[in-house]
Formats: C-alpha cells, sequence, structure tokens
C-alpha cells in the first residue's frame, strides 16, 4: 500500500534534506534522479515485507562498503533517451554507443562482485542475478566496431578498410601533385600564396584573380576581397573525383555498421531497460548503506502492532557529536506522547526524528538510534508544524491551522502516526487548550500514535486521568538558564517562560510584574513543576557522581587485586626460592657439624675444641637466620618504650623471631641482642615489643640446636688475640675471617692479628683482606713494644 504522506508533510519534518544526503551517495543517474522531486515518492516501499527487504539490503551493503567491496558505477550513463530511439528504429551515434558499452561494462562488474559477495551479501546477490542481464555479445559488437574515442575502427568491415586505404593513397597523390605546381617556376608568380587547401572538400590552390587565365582548373571559392581564387587544378581534378568516391564509400560502411549496432540494441531494449532499474536499484541500496554508516544509523525491527522503541534516538540531520540522543516509547502502552518543556528546549527536534523514523523504515533506510529499536509500519504521516523561522509561517492564521487538523482527525487510523507541534497556539489559551485535548482524545480514540508539543498546562494534566497519554518533558537547567535537551519520560516540564525572558535579557521588574499577574493555580502548577525538575536534575547529578565514585572505586579495589595477586605470587617465588636455599644451607650445616664432631673425636686440644664451639655457635647464627627469612613478615608491633627497657627484656625482631636484650641503644642507635646463644647488633627501630610487658618476669632463652663441651668463647668487649704464624696464606685468611665474625657476634672493639715479620707476605695478604672487610673500620701495625711490623691491630664497628 502506498504511504499516505503530503508534500508540504515531508517538507515539514524535513524529509527532503534527508534525501538529498542519501542523493550525495548515489552514483548512478537514475538513482539520483529518483531522489529528485516528485520521483521522491519511488523511494517508499508498497509493503511490509518490501520494507523488511531494503532494510536488509541496506545492511548488507553497509557491510560491503565497510569491507571495501565497492561497485563501480562510475561509467553508468543516463541511457533512456537513446534506447527509444533505437526502440523506434533510429540509428544512434559513436558517443551513445560508447556510454551504452560503458554501461553495459558497470553491469557486468556489479554482477560479478555480487556474485563473489554471495555469502555476505545473499539479497543483493539474489536481486543482481535476476535482475542484471547478460550483455556481453552486444557489448563485444561495440568495442569491435568502436574506438575509446567514437571512432569506427578500420578493421570493423573489410569495405572500411579499403576505402580508408584507398583515401589516404588518393590524398598522398594529390598533396604530391599540389606540391609540385607551387614549386612551378612559371606558375608561382601568379599565385597569391605558396599553400594546399580545402574548399566544398577538394584540394585546391590560392590564385591571383587577374592571372586566372594562367591557371586552368575549376574555381571553387573567392577571398572576401576578391583578389584570390581557389582553383582546382586540372591535373588533380580525376584524382579528387576519386577521393570523393572512396570517403563516400567509408561513409556508407559506417552507416551500415552503426545502424546493424543500433538495431542490435533496439532487439535487446528491454532487457537493457530491466539492468538499468536493477543498476539503479542496487546503487539506491549502496547509497542507503553508505548514508547509514555516515549517520551511525542502525537497522532497526519493523512492529505490525504500531509501537515506536528508540532508544537514543537522534534527529538525522543533526551533527552525531552534536546531538543529544532521548530514549522514545510510544504505542506499546499510550498512544499519545504529549512533550512540553521550555521554547528551544528540543521537543519539536524530537518530533520530527519520530516522524523520520516511520518514514526512513518505508524507505529502506536506517534509522539514528542504538541498537534494539523497533519502527511501526504506518501508512500515513500526518503533521501539523509550524516554522518559527519562517516569516511566511508566522503570519499563518488560526483557521488555517484547524483547517490542517480537521483533515488530520478524519484521516487517523490506527497505522497513521500523527505529528503536532504546539496544538492548538494561536487563540485564547483557554478555547485553545480545550480544542487541543479534543483533538488528541479524538485522535487517540481512532487508534492513532500521536506525539504532541504543548505548552499548555491542562494537556500536561491528561496523563493523570487518561491511560491513553502519557507526558514527557525536557530538562531546563536553573543554574545555566538553558534547556539540556535531555528527554524525562513520565513527568510534565515547566516552560520556564520567565527563565527564557530573562536569558534574552528581558528587565527584572518586567519579570516580576509578569510573575505577578500569573494566575495562582498557574502559578503554583509552574512552581511545582519547576522544583520538580530542579529536584530531578539534583538526584540525577547525585546519581552520575555515585556511579563516578563507584566505578573509581571498583577501579581502584581491581587495582589492589591485582597489586596483591602479583606481590603474592612474587612472595610464593621468593618463599619457594629461600627454602631451596634454606635445606641447602640445612645440608651444609649438618655437613660442617658432622666434620667437627669428627675432628674432636680424632682427639683435639682445648683450644681446638674452643675453636669448634666457636664454629658451631657461628653456625647456629647463620641458621637461625636463615629461618628468620624464611618466616612470613610479621604484622607490624607496638615499639620499645626504651626509657623503661632492662638489659634481660625480651624483644621482638621485626623482621620475626623472638631475643634477649643485653645492651641498651648506644650513640649510633644500635642495641645488642642474645638470639639464641649469639651475640648481635642491630638497628633499633628494627626491635619490637615481645608480647610479654617490658619490665617483667624473664623468658628463659631457648636451648641452642647444637652444643659442644669444652671452651667457651672470649668475653665480651675484650680484645683477641690470633696468632697466623706458621700458616700458609689460604688458611691464615680462613682464620682472619672466622675472627672478624666471631668479634662482630661478641661486639669485641679490636682483633690483634700475629703474623710476624717474614718475607711480608703473609703480613700483606692479611692487612689487604682486613681493608676489604665491612667489620674493620681501620687497621694500623702495632706498637713497637707490642711487635711493630710483626702484628696488625684492626679495629671494628663496635
Amino acid at each position: 500500500m502506498s504511504l499516505r504522506v503530503s508534500a508540504r508533510t515531508l517538507d515539514r519534518v524535513d524529509w527532503p534534506q534527508l534525501v538529498e544526503r542519501l542523493r550525495a551517495h548515489a552514483r548512478t543517474p537514475g538513482g539520483r534522479r529518483r531522489c529528485d522531486g516528485d520521483a521522491r515518492a519511488s523511494l517508499f516501499t508498497q509493503d511490509v515485507e518490501a520494507s523488511r527487504t531494503r532494510l536488509a539490503e541496506t545492511s548488507e551493503a553497509r557491510k560491503l562498503l565497510e569491507t571495501g567491496a565497492t561497485p563501480a558505477l562510475g561509467g553508468v550513463a543516463a541511457l533512456e533517451p537513446m534506447l527509444r530511439r533505437a526502440e523506434r528504429g533510429g540509428v544512434l551515434p559513436a558517443a551513445e554507443l560508447l556510454d551504452l558499452a560503458s554501461t553495459l561494462e558497470a553491469v557486468h562488474g556489479v554482477a560479478a562482485l555480487l556474485r563473489r559477495e554471495q555469502e555476505r551479501a545473499p539479497r543483493l546477490a539474489a536481486r543482481g542475478e535476476s535482475g542484471l542481464g547478460e550483455h556481453r555479445e552486444l557489448a563485444r559488437a561495440i568495442a569491435r566496431a568502436l574506438d575509446p574515442e567514437g571512432q569506427v575502427r578500420d578493421e570493423a568491415s573489410p569495405e572500411l578498410a579499403e576505402a580508408r586505404a584507398a583515401t589516404r593513397r588518393l590524398g598522398s597523390e594529390i598533396s604530391r601533385r599540389l606540391e609540385r605546381t607551387l614549386r612551378d617556376p612559371e606558375l608561382a608568380p601568379h599565385l597569391s600564396d605558396r599553400f594546399v587547401t580545402l574548399r566544398n572538400d577538394r584540394y585546391v590552390l590560392p590564385v591571383r584573380s587577374d592571372a586566372r587565365a594562367r591557371v586552368p582548373g575549376i574555381v571553387h571559392d573567392a577571398s572576401g576581397s576578391g583578389t584570390t581564387l581557389f582553383v582546382e587544378p586540372e591535373a588533380v581534378v580525376d584524382l579528387n573525383n576519386r577521393l570523393k568516391e572512396a570517403e563516400l564509400r567509408a561513409q556508407r560502411e559506417i552507416a551500415r555498421m552503426l545502424r546493424e549496432l543500433s538495431e542490435a540494441v533496439g532487439a535487446d531494449v528491454e532487457s537493457l531497460r530491466d539492468s538499468l532499474a536493477t543498476l539503479e536499484e542496487l546503487d539506491l541500496a549502496f547509497a542507503r548503506g553508505a548514508l547509514s554508516r555516515e549517520l551511525g544509523a542502525v537497522e532497526p525491527t519493523l512492529a505490525r502492532d504500531g509501537s515506536f522503541v528508540l532508544p537514543q534516538l537522534r534527529h538525522p540531520l543533526l551533527p552525531r557529536q552534536e546531538a543529544v540522543a532521548n530514549d522514545v516509547r510510544l504505542g506499546e502502552g499510550p498512544h499519545v506522547l504529549v512533550l512540553s518543556g521550555p521554547n528551544a528546549g528540543g521537543k519539536t527536534v524530537l518530533m520530527k526524528g519520530v516522524a523520520l523514523a516511520a518514514l526512513c523504515v518505508r524507505a529502506g533506510l536506517h534509522v539514528t538510534a542504538a541498537a534494539g529499536a523497533r519502527v511501526a509500519w504506518v501508512e500515513g504521516v500526518l503533521a501539523d508544524i509550524g516554522d518559527a523561522q519562517s516569516v511566511r509561517e508566522s503570519l499563518s492564521t488560526f483557521s488555517a491551522h484547524m483547517a490542517n487538523l480537521a483533515h488530520i482527525v478524519e484521516a487517523s487510523t490506527p497505522r497513521s502516526l500523527v505529528v503536532l507541534d504546539e496544538i492548538g497556539d494561536g487563540t485564547d489559551p483557554a478555547e485553545g487548550a480545550a480544542l487541543a485535548q479534543a483533538i488528541l482524545e479524538a485522535l487517540a480514540s481512532a487508534g492513532a500514535r500521536v506525539v504532541a508539543t504543548t505548552h499548555y498546562n491542562l494537556l500536561k494534566e491528561m496523563a493523570a486521568v487518561d491511560p491513553r497519554f502519557e507526558n514527557a518533558s525536557f530538562e531546563f537547567d536553573p543554574e545555566s538558564l538553558a534547556p539540556t535537551y535531555r528527554l524525562r519520560v513520565g513527568v510534565p516540564g515547566a516552560s520556564s517562560a520567565a527563565a527564557v525572558a530573562a536569558r534574552m535579557g528581558l528587565r527584572r521588574d518586567v519579570l516580576e510584574r509578569a510573575d505577578a499577574l500569573l494566575a495562582r493555580e498557574d502559578r503554583r502548577l509552574e512552581r511545582m513543576l519547576r522544583e520538580l525538575a530542579e529536584s530531578r536534575i539534583a538526584l540525577e547529578r547525585e546519581r552520575h557522581e555515585a556511579e563516578r565514585v563507584r566505578a573509581q572505586t571498583e577501579a581502584e579495589r581491581d587495582e589492589v587485586r591485582r597489586r596483591l595477586d602479583e606481590l603474592q605470587q612474587r612472595r610464593d617465588r621468593l618463599f619457594r626460592g629461600l627454602k631451596r636455599d634454606l635445606e641447602g644451607a640445612f645440608r651444609d650445616a649438618h655437613a660442617e657439624v658432622a666434620g667437627v664432631i669428627r675432628e674432636l673425636q680424632r682427639g683435639g686440644s682445648a683450644r681446638d675444641a674452643a675453636r669448634a664451639r666457636e664454629r658451631l655457635v657461628d653456625l647456629e647464627a647463620r641458621t637461625r637466620q636463615a629461618e628468620a627469612d624464611l618466616e612470613p613478615a610479621p604484622a607490624p608491633g607496638e615499639p620499645v618504650d626504651w626509657p623503661r627497657a632492662r638489659p634481660g627484656d625480651r624483644v621482638r625482631l621485626r623482621e620475626g623471631g623472638e631475643a634477649e636484650l643485653l645492651a641498651l641503644p648506644d650513640r649510633r642507635g644500635r642495641v645488642a641482642l642474645r638470639v639464641g646463644s649469639a651475640r648481635m647488633l642491630v638497628p633499633a627501630e628494627r626491635v619490637q615489643r615481645a608480647s610479654a610487658s617490658q619490665g617483667g618476669e624473664r623468658r628463659p632463652a631457648p636451648t641452642p640446636r647444637v652444643a659442644v663441651e669444652g671452651g667457651t668463647p672470649a668475653a665480651a668487649g675484650g680484645v683477641e688475640r690470633v696468632d697466623l704464624r706458621g700458616l700458609r696464606v689460604e688458611e691464615a685468611l680462613g682464620r682472619v675471617a672466622e675472627a672478624l665474625d666471631r668479634a662482630t657476634l661478641t661486639a669485641r672493639a679490636e682483633v690483634v692479628f700475629v703474623h710476624g715479620l717474614g718475607t711480608g707476605r703473609l703480613r700483606d695478604a692479611v692487612r689487604e683482606h682486613l681493608a676489604s672487610s665491612p667489620y674493620v673500620t681501620g687497621f694500623a701495625p702495632g706498637d713497637p713494644e707490642r711487635g711493630g711490623e710483626g702484628i696488625t691491630v684492626a679495629r671494628l664497628d663496635g
């Protein structure tokens, strides 16, 4: 069924501008012609299935364009006039035949493209398969007969080739004879110029009129002044005759060939018309696909129940980055949507957007909305829209509007979409509002889908008493005094005329007087609507802020979780590595203990026993430290209250494990601790309170894991003397390292190494080792009375 819509309605809802955007994407003359003037009606489909097919074809075309599969339509020409002449038996000129050949090339190219893309574009491929004919024989015949410049080829027929060869041969012979004549000394004085020219398609010479008798021949023309005659010499008359005959033969052969080609076109004219019509349809399909891509539109679902579901609807003629999208629903429940709100707030734009969506689906165009759009397939679009920007329209009378509304009421059906801008405006407000309500009720009773804009409070109240009506309003920002263009469904909107007037610069005293003159009930309703709008805007802002904070919090939480996972993985890797190191350390420790025990069992001196005990103490300390490194870091503890702390208190190392406090912090902030049977110095900030209170009952020190009878370490804080005489350098350096470790654990201040004088090699090795030791703060030879250069006194950081 054809769409019932007037040209005036199409113009009022901006349909011509949208079609012009479509026309810009068409590439064939026929496709562009269908977008012009009265021909636009052919864009609308006749039934629902045709609309569904066109919408699907638009989607397929857009998909092909997005992947670079563009049909080559640049060579298509407007052929209908020449087809009509060929159909009546006329002879077509070579230029028109070339246009036909380029168009047929496009037909075959598009057909080949659609065959290749059949899987991605099955509907377009089916249209091409059924509508694009096979015209290759005709195209080949034209290509054989005509070159790209439109000249008939010599090889097109033997007769033409022979005639053109004779023409070239005779022309050359005539030129040679006339050149000889020009050089003849007897004739040269009688010529007015020395050149050969053509008159009446005959080769002639310019002869002075007073020497006519000196040059025998036929006079064909004279100069404007009469002083020169153009004479065909007798010597070339016969050659010119023969040349003319050859040219005539060539012309007859060319005419014969063009006539045969024209007859071939006339015989195939119906098939050619079908191919051209299909090509135009395909051109429009690709134009629709290109427009859909340009506008960011989507393929809607067609609704037979008259419902409109348009999420994020935009007016297609507004720039995408500037348009404010809104969700619109109509016809599922209420059939009449009453739009209210401030002037210039977007009501008319939204109303036109709904009308354009209904027209688009009838033309196979996608709609500028989000995915999930559903549009009713309507049989008529009726509109009463004024144009506030038009001087002519501002002079239109209320009676003209009423006549149009009367027609709309009579023509409305359940398959009609009616859009009414400022219904009832232009007369007494009370009467206008009453008329508007009566008209909207009549349209609702007819089952039409209606979108109406209004400032009448009476119409805003109808949704509360009539379920066929629903309110929707556009927001007005009370702070900026500007519309937000955002639609809110379910609530009416204040007109905000005073705010708009204030924004336009009207004086405050005038605004206050207008407020005082406003009827009490209207003022109360207007104030209520304004307060409701302000509250809604405030709540909306708070909601957006809450959503933003929630999103930020979730992002931060995810980041913390990610970092915790990374730390956990890193800790697990370190734990596994430390565990392997500890296991290796335990194996080494057991081996060392076994070796010490074997040495003692073989019988050692007391000095050997003491040295073995010192090695075991050092081994125990290193083992405990390795165990502490493997333990996970404990939670932060309480700091030690140093003024109340006393030697003997139990404390806890920050890295884990408990110790006994031996001395309070020294001047360098270090405290002496006993861990097991080992003594160590640690920074005070690494020490925390143990679980028992300071100064309380002391816990017994844990029993050492390794204990060896015999020998005790030197008293803490004294000076140890290590005799290295008689030892090899490697063995002596080992003794030096052990002594430094032992001195560090027992907080000795000095260690004296006795190496003797000898060659000086042992002395130099010892001092070089001391220079690289982190425990040694300095060293020097002994006093002369203590041994001089035979000893080295090392000062420790203690």
